[in-house]
C-alpha cells in the first residue's frame, strides 16, 4: 500500500477513534446523569472511569447511535459523489470536549461538480440518509425515557424540541401529565443532535448542504438567500440561543459565495418533489432555541 493510500484511511480511521472515545465519555456522563449513578465516595468522574474499565460500555448507547447518524449523512454525501464521477475523502470525524463529544463529520470533495444534478444530488444525500437514520434512533431513546415531576431533576441540560422530536414523543408517550418533565435517554439525546446538525447543514448559505441544494435550483441568485439567512441567524442569536451567532460566523469565515457552475440546465421534477422534501426536514428538524440549563 503506497504511504498516499495509506493515509487516505489512516487518518480518516484515527480521527473516527478518537471521536469515538470523545463520545463514549460524554455519553458515560449521560449515563450516570440519566440512571442516577452513585460514584463511590471521595471518587472523581474522570478517578472512576479509569478505575472501572467496563463504565466505558454506558457510553456506547449514546456513542454508536450519534456516530451512526453522522456517518450514514457523510456516507450519502461520499456514495452521490462517487455515483457522479466526483473525487472525494473518506468521511473526516472532529473529536471535540464538548457536552456533544464532537463537532461533526465532513468530506472534501477533491474535484468541481459536473453539473447542477450532481451539485443537487451531492447536497440533498447527506441531510436526507442522516435524518431518515435519526428518526429511529429518536424514536428508540425516547420510548426508554422517564417522565418525572417537575423540578425532580438537579439542574441539567434542557433541550429544545424539534417539531419532528415531539411529534415522535406525543406519539410513543402520548400526552405528558401537568406538572412533569421527560429525563430524555442517551440515545434520544444522540437522535436529538443528529436532527440538529440536519438542520444546521440545510441552511441555504455557501457551500452547507442547503447552499448546495438551492444553488443547484435558482443558481448564482442563491447568494442573496444565504445574506438573508446568516442574518436570521444573528437575530436567533441575539433572541434565543447564543451558539447561533457562533454558527453565523464559521458560515461567513467559510464563504457565502456557491462556487459557479455555468450550466443552464434546469432540474427535473423529481429533483424539485426532493427539494421540497430538503425543506420539510429543515423544519421537522429545526429549533430556535436548541440548548438551555434546566430551571
Amino acid at each position: 500500500m503506497s504511504s498516499g493510500r495509506f493515509r487516505t484511511i489512516a487518518v480518516p480511521g484515527l480521527l473516527f477513534l478518537l471521536t469515538l472515545a470523545c463520545t463514549i465519555v460524554i455519553g458515560v456522563q449521560y449515563h450516570v446523569s440519566y440512571f442516577n449513578v452513585k460514584l463511590p465516595a471521595g471518587m472523581g468522574f474522570w478517578s472512576f472511569l479509569l478505575s472501572h474499565p467496563g463504565s466505558w460500555l454506558w457510553g456506547l448507547s449514546y456513542s454508536l447511535p450519534l456516530l451512526g447518524i453522522l456517518l450514514v449523512h457523510e456516507l450519502g454525501h461520499y456514495f452521490a459523489c462517487r455515483r457522479h464521477g466526483i473525487a472525494a475523502t473518506l468521511p473526516h470525524f472532529i473529536p471535540a470536549p464538548t457536552l456533544i463529544g464532537t463537532f461533526g463529520a465532513f468530506i472534501k470533495i477533491r474535484s468541481p461538480f459536473s453539473s447542477k444534478r450532481a451539485l443537487f444530488d451531492v447536497g440533498l444525500a447527506g441531510p436526507l440518509a442522516g435524518f431518515l437514520v435519526a428518526l429511529p434512533v429518536v424514536a428508540a431513546g425516547l420510548s426508554r425515557s422517564l417522565v418525572v415531576a417537575r423540578g425532580a431533576m438537579d439542574g441539567g441540560l434542557a433541550l429544545g424540541e424539534p417539531l419532528a422530536f415531539t411529534l415522535l414523543g406525543r406519539l410513543l408517550l402520548g400526552e405528558l401529565p401537568a406538572q412533569s418533565d421527560l429525563l430524555v435517554h442517551p440515545m434520544a439525546f444522540a437522535g436529538w443532535f443528529g436532527l440538529l446538525a440536519t438542520a444546521f447543514n440545510l441552511f441555504p448559505i455557501g457551500q452547507l448542504d442547503g447552499g448546495h441544494i438551492l444553488y443547484a435550483i435558482i443558481g448564482g441568485k442563491a447568494y442573496y438567500f444565504g445574506i438573508a439567512a446568516v442574518a436570521a441567524l444573528v437575530l436567533l442569536g441575539i433572541f434565543y440561543w447564543q451558539g447561533w451567532l457562533l454558527w453565523a460566523l464559521i458560515v461567513t469565515l467559510i464563504g457565502l459565495r456557491h462556487p459557479p457552475i455555468f450550466e443552464a440546465e434546469r432540474l427535473d421534477l423529481k429533483r424539485k418533489v426532493l427539494a421540497a422534501a430538503a425543506l420539510l426536514i429543515f423544519i421537522l428538524s429545526f429549533t430556535p432555541a436548541p440548548l438551555a440549563l434546566a430551571p
